[in-house]
């Protein structure tokens, strides 16, 4: 008969640091009794464990309230604002947006560099953002924050932090975070963490933590810089096997022969992509995001019914719904959210691809919205990961 490993007192301690810090997150301000009552422990492991908080910089006393018991008002804890706080980046071909957050998820600042573009060389990117950087580490030292970490989201496959492809980019097997790493320590920063996500996962995650969508299943659709797909599964992130999962921009479309960055023909991304639209548009140069004030053009043709750029969305719109009717019927999503250029084409876009999507799935249920964020969420989004991290898990930021 198998029994259970014994849990260790480390371990049980780390569990209970992580439980405490929950609570005060969900419920502050609360009193050290509603901290006990909350989580099971004895007032006096409650006191031992806000103290480490406290001495740590996680959790500050703001002062005196009900305790829920008879007796003097009790001092009142809260996720400390001046304590740890996390960067993110949002690199993308032609900009790097960051965003500085604390503990509260408060954004503390937030910088931009716009840039012609940053395709195929990663030290280009890492230059572009260590402007970004340097203000974002200027602004913590000026409120008192103390850098945690800092998570970078791009359009890419990741896997062991290793960006191990970003067509957009024109990026494979690159090490950002040894890049961005070494760039921190020419800032004097050196050391802090930097970990790297795909940017579709990231604003998928955005739409719950942000805006409230509390689908059970939920997949995002988007980006600039090459289309691909965030799905969420029970509110985490469903990366497949090997990071793969979600790269509907070189699903082949029915009938479609344009050529792709991937080096294939009919990809979703060649017909229904930014820059693809905006050939079919007959609109010149190259595309540009939102953050960069590309998207004014062709919605604006769109939405004056100029006849080539109408065309060309009500391709894209047909080409979406058809790789959608394939990923639907697998996932069962209750939404399908659609970002990065897309809502710039209207709802008619919208109802476009959800007409195209009910014809290759009768009876679904799937409802589809354009995505109500601003452009630079994926970065708000990255520094999020930081300060949940250490909120999940406080005992990583007493060892640092």
């Amino acid at each position: 008969m198998e029994r259970d490993a014994p849990v260790r007192p480390v371990q049980q301690h780390r569990h209970n640091l992580a439980l405490v810090t929950r609570l005060a997150a969900r419920l502050g301000p609360v009193s050290r009794a509603r901290l006990a009552q909350e989580s099971g422990l004895t007032k006096s492991t409650v006191t031992q464990l806000t103290g480490e908080l406290l001495d740590g910089g996680l959790l500050r006393e703001i002062g005196t309230g009900r305790s829920g018991g008879p007796g003097r008002p009790a001092n009142l804890l809260v996720l400390n604002s001046l304590g740890p706080a996390g960067i993110g980046l949002q690199i993308e071909a032609d900009h790097v947006a960051g965003c500085l957050l604390d503990l509260t998820g408060r954004v503390r600042d937030r910088a931009l560099r716009r840039a012609d573009d940053l395709r195929g060389d990663p030290l280009r990117a890492v230059k572009a953002a260590e402007p970004v950087l340097r203000r974002l580490l200027n602004t913590a030292n000026s409120t008192d924050n103390v850098v945690a970490g800092v998570a970078v989201g791009l359009p890419g496959r990741i896997r062991d932090a290793t960006v191990v492809r970003a067509d957009g980019l024109g990026w494979t097997e690159t090490n950002l975070p040894w890049l961005l790493g070494d760039r921190l320590t020419a800032l004097g920063a050196g050391g802090i963490p930097v970990t790297v996500a795909g940017s579709h996962p990231l604003a998928a995650r955005a739409e719950r933590w942000f805006d409230g969508e509390d689908a059970d299943v939920l997949v995002y659709v988007g980006g600039e810089d090459g289309l691909g797909a965030g799905v969420l599964v029970g509110g985490e992130v469903h990366a497949g096997a090997r990071g793969a999962a979600g790269e509907l921009g070189h699903v082949r479309v029915a009938g479609a022969e344009e050529p792709c960055v991937c080096g294939g023909r009919g990809c979703l991304d060649a017909v229904a992509g930014q820059s693809a639209l905006l050939r079919a548009a007959g609109l010149d140069g190259p595309a540009r995001s939102r953050l960069a004030g590309g998207e004014s053009g062709l919605a604006g043709l769109v939405r004056s019914g100029e006849p080539g750029a109408l065309s060309a969305a009500r391709r894209a719109a047909a080409a979406l719904g058809e790789v959608l009717g394939g990923l639907v019927p697998a996932l069962d999503p209750e939404v399908v959210v659609l970002g990065g250029h897309f809502p710039a084409l209207g709802e008619d876009f919208v109802g476009a691809v959800e007409a195209a999507l009910r014809a290759r799935c009768p009876g679904s249920e799937t409802r589809v919205r354009a995505s109500r964020l601003p452009p630079d969420v994926v970065a708000r989004a990255a520094a999020t990961t930081v300060t949940d991290a250490l909120i999940e898990n406080p005992a990583a930021w007493f060892a640092e």
